[in-house]
C-alpha cells in the first residue's frame, strides 16, 4: 500500500481585532460592540492585508467599520478558530488589542455591512456578546481596564 501524500499545511488567516473603549464621565469604562447584517454582537476586526503590520490593519478595519480612530494601550489575546470557506477548512488567528477612541463619530459602514454599533458597560457587553471566545477578550480587557471580574455575570 502507498501512504497518501499528506496535504499541503495551509497558511492562518491572519486578522486583528479591538476592544475600543471610553471612559464615561465617572469614570467607568464601555467597550464598543457592533452587529453586521444578520449576525450576532461582536468586536471590531478583519484580516490583515498584504504588506501591513497588524497595527496597521486594526487601524484600517476600526475607521473602516466604525469611523473611529484610536490608540493602541494593550497587546493582548490571540483567538484561533476553525472556518470553513467553501469545503475547505482554515485556522483564523485574530489577534486582539485594547484600543483607547479618540474620536467618539461613529460611522457605521454599510460597505462592511455595520447595523448597529453601541457602546456599553463590559458587564452589558458580556451579556450582549454570545460568542464564548470573546468572552476571553472581553475578560482580559476588564482586567486591563481594572474592572473587577466579580461584577461581570
Amino acid at each position: 500500500m502507498i501512504a497518501e501524500e499528506p496535504h499541503p499545511r495551509i497558511a492562518p488567516i491572519l486578522a486583528v481585532g479591538g476592544v475600543i473603549y471610553r471612559l464615561q464621565e465617572q469614570g467607568t469604562p464601555e467597550i464598543l460592540i457592533i452587529k453586521k447584517r444578520n449576525g450576532f454582537w461582536t468586536l471590531p476586526k478583519g484580516k490583515i492585508e498584504p504588506g501591513e503590520s497588524e497595527e496597521e490593519a486594526l487601524h484600517r478595519e476600526i475607521a473602516e467599520e466604525t469611523g473611529l480612530i484610536g490608540v493602541i494601550e494593550a497587546v493582548g489575546e490571540t483567538l484561533r478558530y476553525p472556518i470553513l470557506k467553501g469545503e475547505v477548512e482554515y485556522t483564523k488567528q485574530v489577534h486582539y488589542y485594547l484600543v483607547r477612541a479618540l474620536s467618539m463619530d461613529l460611522y457605521l459602514s454599510k460597505a462592511e455591512k455595520i447595523e448597529r454599533a453601541r457602546w456599553c458597560t463590559i458587564p452589558a457587553a458580556m451579556r450582549r456578546i454570545h460568542n464564548p471566545r470573546l468572552h476571553i477578550v472581553v475578560f482580559w480587557a476588564a482586567n486591563q481596564l481594572g474592572v473587577s471580574l466579580d461584577t461581570i455575570p
